[in-house]
């Protein structure tokens, strides 16, 4: 009879290993492209900030103003205990929101995955003659706080208007 139970329990556990890892590949997401991927972090940083903040972002260039309200109350949460912060993921998912406005508000604007100046998985946005990185815009304005202004950064980088004469920095 202990023998049986034995038997049960270590086919159980095989089993709930199993589910788990075909729960883990079928959650997880395939994007057909850079925009769609984008898109998507986008939409999770307009939950986080309804959830989070109760902050409504309607990809109006003025609510780039309340993102960076939300990244001040997460740069406050990251003083306090910088690891119950996920910054990767929120400066990613905001940094998506904010590019996503400016290419929807900028004609031409579009996104990059690489760039020869942000690197490897930059996500740039490419507008203005230049490139821009929101999501390291948004990565820093959690860390560093109020001198990583992101409604600052827009607003210095759209005064300068079309063709810049460099690229447009991190």
């Amino acid at each position: 009879m202990e023998l049986v139970t034995v038997i049960l329990a270590i086919m159980a556990v095989f089993a709930l290993q199993y589910f788990r890892k075909r729960r883990k590949k079928s959650s997880k997401k395939n994007f057909k492209n850079t925009d769609e991927f984008v898109q998507w972090l986008a939409s999770e940083a307009i939950k986080d900030a309804r959830r989070q903040n109760h902050v409504e972002l309607d990809y109006s260039v003025e609510s780039i103003r309340r993102v960076d309200d939300v990244l001040a109350s997460l740069h406050n949460q990251y003083l306090k205990n910088a690891p119950s912060v996920s910054l990767n993921g929120q400066a990613s998912s905001y940094g998506a929101y904010v590019g996503e406005v400016i290419r929807r508000s900028e004609p031409g604007a579009k996104w990059a995955i690489d760039d020869p100046v942000g690197g490897e998985k930059s996500y740039p946005i490419i507008w203005g003659g230049g490139h821009s990185y929101p999501m390291a815009w948004c990565y820093r304005r959690i860390v560093n706080g109020p001198e990583d202004n992101v409604w600052v950064k827009y607003q210095a980088l759209k005064a300068r208007g079309p063709n810049p004469p460099a690229l447009q920095t991190q």
